[in-house]
């Protein structure tokens, strides 16, 4: 799926009921308004900035221990938040 179109790549992540990460911001938060407009629903989306793999693995893992799957449904979130 790396070669995907965001939608696309929104769209199986939400079928197989997984969150997507993503340093995407414009377009992901288009498709998560897009998604809320049309009653659709996503597993969340997770911005992030670019930084390290082992910050971005560290702040990962604070997420995960932090929120469960229901609480990141159809939200968008900042991983700059898990320090």
């Amino acid at each position: 799926m790396l070669s995907a179109d965001d939608a696309r790549q929104l769209a199986f992540a939400a079928v197989e009921q997984r969150a997507i990460v993503t340093f995407n911001f414009r377009d992901f938060f288009e498709l998560h308004s897009q998604y809320l407009a049309e009653e659709r629903e996503h597993w969340g989306i997770i911005f992030s900035t670019a930084e390290p793999i082992g910050t971005l693995l560290h702040r990962l893992l604070r997420l995960l221990n932090t929120l469960s799957g229901d609480e990141l449904k159809n939200q968008v979130r900042w991983l700059n938040e898990f320090r």
